[in-house]
Formats: structure tokens, C-alpha cells, sequence
């Protein structure tokens, strides 16, 4: 007969989303292992690509209020790439009107360019402003490449780019009215940290 296990999944995926050090827990009790975990983060991020949750690694801070419209969304994204390429994350924090978060996500999305990670950020983001019912949509980069791709002042000439931005533009088409602007990198913190963040989700 099989010895119970004394820490259930659903403790685990709890302490992993409270971002406990996965290292310490092991070292005291020895039925959290690495393939353990490794494997229960597999089941989620597949549950996610099956249902098309386009929130994925985080839970985000209100997601119950995804049901809600809002009369206008600020929407800082940022991604994050430590190699370039290498490793990267993407970070979205969503505010409304007077500025209260929203919602924050972040995600790992393997091996990718700093300009692809921006790219999938405003993906996103622009998913998430379409299920927040958004009448209205600002959405801040530090990416000034992006932003002015995405606006037309420059053209995309990566290929890889291309299909990206194709893909983005056609998530703006489902907005009722949108704007995205430049801002300094000290003024997406929020979206930067969540970037970062998002980099570190999978790589232990």
C-alpha cells in the first residue's frame, strides 16, 4: 500500500503561487520533489493552453472582476528577455481610470528576442483589455520600437515580428477605441517587475 503523501498538489500549486522558495520546502519535507513540481506545472500550463486562458503562470490580482466593463483601461506592458535571446518573461498590470490595479499577470514564454517578449506582452494585454470589456484602452511600452511599429511611424521588417504584429493588430480591431504610447522605463515599474518575474517562473 502506497504511504498517503503529506502535502496534497493543491497545497503545493498554493505555496508555488505565494511564491514560497520551492528549494527550502524540499530540503524539509521530502515529498515535494523537483519532477513533483515540474510535473504539476506541466498539468497547469497545459489546463491553460486548453482552455485558452491567456493568463497563465499567475493567477493575477482581480481576476473575478474579468466579467467587468470599464469605461477606460491603462494597460503597462512590458517583456523581459535575459540573453536576448534567451530566456524571457512577459509582464502586463492593468489599471482603470484613477489608477487602482486591476489586474497583474505575468507569464514565461521560453526562449525569445527582447522585441519578440514586448510583442507578446501587448498580446496580452490586448486579450486582457478584450475580456475586461474595455470601452476605452491606453496602452503604455517602453518599447519604443513597438509602439511605433504598431502606430505605422516604422515598418516591420523581422519576420518573426511580422506574424506578431498581424496578431496584435488584429486583438486592436475588437477594442471600441484604443491608443498606445512611449513611456520611460521608469514609468512601467509595475510591468517590468512582472516581466522579470515571469522569467524566473520556469527556470529552476
Amino acid at each position: 500500500m502506497m504511504k498517503k503523501s503529506t502535502v496534497s498538489d493543491h497545497e503545493i500549486l498554493t505555496l508555488i503561487h505565494k511564491n514560497i522558495d520551492m528549494r527550502k520546502l524540499k530540503n524539509k519535507n521530502k515529498a515535494i520533489t523537483k519532477k513533483r513540481i515540474d510535473e504539476l506545472l506541466q498539468k497547469l500550463k497545459e489546463y491553460v493552453k486548453k482552455e485558452d486562458l491567456s493568463i497563465s503562470g499567475e493567477a493575477g490580482k482581480g481576476a473575478s472582476t474579468i466579467d467587468k466593463q470599464f469605461d477606460s483601461l491603462i494597460v503597462n506592458v512590458d517583456g523581459a528577455s535575459k540573453g536576448n535571446p534567451g530566456k524571457a518573461g512577459i509582464g502586463v498590470a492593468v489599471f482603470d481610470k484613477d489608477l487602482n490595479i486591476v489586474h497583474e499577470s505575468c507569464e514565461y514564454i521560453g526562449a525569445a528576442t527582447n522585441n519578440v517578449a514586448e510583442y507578446k506582452a501587448l498580446i496580452l494585454g490586448a486579450k486582457l483589455a478584450i475580456k475586461f470589456n474595455a470601452k476605452s484602452t491606453l496602452f503604455k511600452s517602453d518599447s519604443e520600437l513597438m509602439v511605433k511599429q504598431i502606430v505605422g511611424e516604422y515598418r516591420v521588417k523581422n519576420t518573426q515580428l511580422k506574424s506578431l504584429y498581424s496578431e496584435v493588430q488584429s486583438l486592436l480591431e475588437k477594442l471600441p477605441e484604443w491608443k498606445i504610447k512611449h513611456v520611460p522605463r521608469e514609468e512601467n515599474t509595475d510591468a517590468d517587475l512582472l516581466a522579470n518575474k515571469g522569467v524566473e517562473m520556469f527556470t529552476e
